[in-house]
């Protein structure tokens, strides 16, 4: 038996090398690695971790127990053990008919998987295309990230946006049972029920909506069992009115100045000179953040795409900036926070998860649990991944480099589990 193992776990090597492989087996076991996540804030170095079906069966010191002969040892001395990691902001569909065709589609989902990447959360598009995606995902049809999607509903201004008609070809803007135009007068229970059954784990607010009507709205949907997420302010309701609503995560840290402000003051979008004053001119948002974290709400940041459209257009930079400063201060609250890109795919989360720790102040330890177990939250799946526990799915990141160290080593891969399935480039 022992050269049988010994073998099987040769081959095994031998096929990890290969390019772009993908291994399943029943029941191996991990040995040598160092674990970082929620549960280990401190790295716990020399761990053995046992996978029985997709399932982590143990944790355990190097030697401490003895490996069944039936398992196949991965051998990764001097590496370290994360969480697969969580992009909690990401539109795959936006306009399926053009650049989120299915051909660059399955290509960028590969390679978030192969980086890292075991589930993302899609914040809107083409519903039908979202759930064909997910649907293939979950299976394993395609190379991808499990892919947990919204339907949007917002208020009828939104509708002439010319996004929505890209996302709902063959619909009426408005019409369509994953991008609802509400009012008042909406059957709720109706629009919800729509919503769900397109699959959608979760129903994303997006703009122009009341917060009486945001209260109806989250109180129809847990009747049905289905998330509410959305934008941190709709034009006619604030930060707080959402998360008294119950509404979670909240999306884009800069949209938080509107909880106390009516609009962004014309002197912070003057230019270069002015952006190192707008630290001192945003207002201080503590009774929201104690709020947030009375109602265990989560902040989606997503800093980094503010940081890219500065890159791109300088006159806009002032965003970054109030995105920064307010992240700043919820992170020093106590907020939870998760990591989100909202980029339409630039660049992946861990360039998010970069941000956090050098811009906005995060520890890297913190960082690593905003990608991981914060996500996990924001999804309501943090029963079964987001940490290295026993009982959870087996979705693991393992790196070459210690993340704590420097969180650039987040890019320093060596092979992705995602649901017990062994990814290596």
């Amino acid at each position: 038996m022992r050269i049988s193992k010994f073998f099987l776990t040769l081959l095994l090597s031998l096929i990890l090398h290969a390019l772009h492989a993908q291994v399943l087996l029943n029941n191996f076991a991990i040995t040598g690695v160092t674990i970082i996540d929620a549960n280990h804030r401190t790295a716990l170095p020399r761990q053995t971790v046992l996978i029985t079906q997709k399932i982590i069966s143990d944790i355990f010191n190097d030697g401490s127990k003895s490996i069944p002969d039936s398992f196949n040892v991965l051998r990764m001395d001097g590496k370290y053990l994360l969480p697969g990691l969580i992009d909690a902001h990401v539109h795959m569909a936006t306009d399926p008919s053009d650049v989120d065709n299915r051909e660059n589609t399955l290509d960028v989902l590969q390679r978030m998987l192969y980086s890292g990447i075991t589930s993302v959360r899609d914040m809107a598009g083409d519903g039908r295309t979202l759930a064909s995606l997910s649907r293939d995902a979950f299976t394993g049809d395609i190379i991808s990230p499990d892919i947990y999607y919204s339907s949007l509903m917002a208020g009828p201004k939104l509708f002439t946006d010319p996004r929505v008609a890209a996302s709902s070809k063959g619909y009426i803007p408005g019409n369509a049972p994953f991008m609802k135009a509400i009012t008042d007068t909406t059957n709720l229970m109706l629009a919800v029920a729509e919503a769900k059954g397109m699959g959608a784990t979760g129903i994303k607010l997006y703009a122009y909506l009341s917060a009486p009507l945001v209260d109806k709205i989250v109180a129809e949907a847990n009747k049905q069992g289905i998330i509410v997420w959305g934008h941190a302010w709709l034009d006619d309701a604030k930060p707080s009115d959402l998360v008294k609503a119950g509404v979670s995560p909240l999306s884009h840290s800069p949209l938080m100045i509107y909880e106390k402000m009516d609009s962004v003051p014309s002197y912070w979008k003057n230019g270069h000179t002015h952006y190192t004053s707008i630290g001192d001119s945003v207002p201080d948002l503590s009774s929201l953040f104690e709020l947030m974290k009375a109602h265990h709400t989560i902040l989606d940041a997503t800093i980094l795409t503010y940081k890219l459209w500065g890159e791109e257009d300088t006159t806009i930079r002032y965003d970054y900036e109030i995105a920064k400063q307010i992240t700043i201060q919820a992170y020093k609250a106590g907020v939870t926070i998760d990591a989100g890109t909202d980029d339409d795919q630039k660049a992946f989360v861990q360039k998010e998860m970069e941000l956090l720790v050098k811009d906005a102040g995060l520890e890297p330890i913190d960082a690593i649990i905003a990608g991981t177990l914060n996500g996990a939250k924001a999804l309501h799946i943090d029963n079964s991944r987001g940490t290295i526990s026993v009982g959870k799915i087996a979705d693991i990141l393992i790196l070459d480099k210690n993340p704590l160290q420097d969180i650039e080593n987040l890019e320093s891969v060596d092979l992705v589990i995602k649901n017990g399935k062994i990814f290596k480039k």
